[in-house]
């Protein structure tokens, strides 16, 4: 049931984003709902192991993001030197795009540490190339 209803918030928010062309701060905070849906949704499918597995994931994912965090920073830090000629931008706005960049990416982090972890390569033949073939 859980996993349904975050489904239908996720086709939900692009709907509320294009309806918040004619308001900005609605689709500002569609793209934190986004960033927080999709974590929420990962972050689930965390519950099918067991509890040390899931602790070691949590720290890959963590030193993964706190790296990627940095990097954003960084990027955002240039893009807005460099490209914006605004003096201010608005406080309220750009807390909801990071917190929902940041969300997103922290989800996708989750996403990628539970695929890795679902791959069996028991499995798994290699084939060598000789140099004679």
């Amino acid at each position: 049931m859980r996993k349904k209803l975050l489904m239908a918030f996720l086709f939900f928010n692009p709907i509320v984003f294009l309806i918040g062309w004619w308001n900005g701060e609605w689709m500002t905070i569609t793209v934190a709902g986004f960033g927080v849906i999709f974590h929420a949704l990962y972050q689930e499918q965390l519950e099918q192991f067991d509890e040390e597995r899931v602790k070691s994931m949590m720290r890959t994912v963590d030193s993964k993001f706190v790296s990627s965090i940095g990097f954003l920073s960084l990027f955002c830090f240039c893009v807005v030197v460099w490209f914006f000629d605004e003096t201010s931008v608005p406080l309220l706005d750009t807390m909801y795009v990071v917190f929902g960049v940041i969300m997103m990416r922290r989800g996708m982090l989750i996403r990628s540490a539970v695929l890795h972890e679902k791959i069996d390569l028991t499995n798994v033949i290699h084939i060598k190339k000789t140099p004679s073939s």
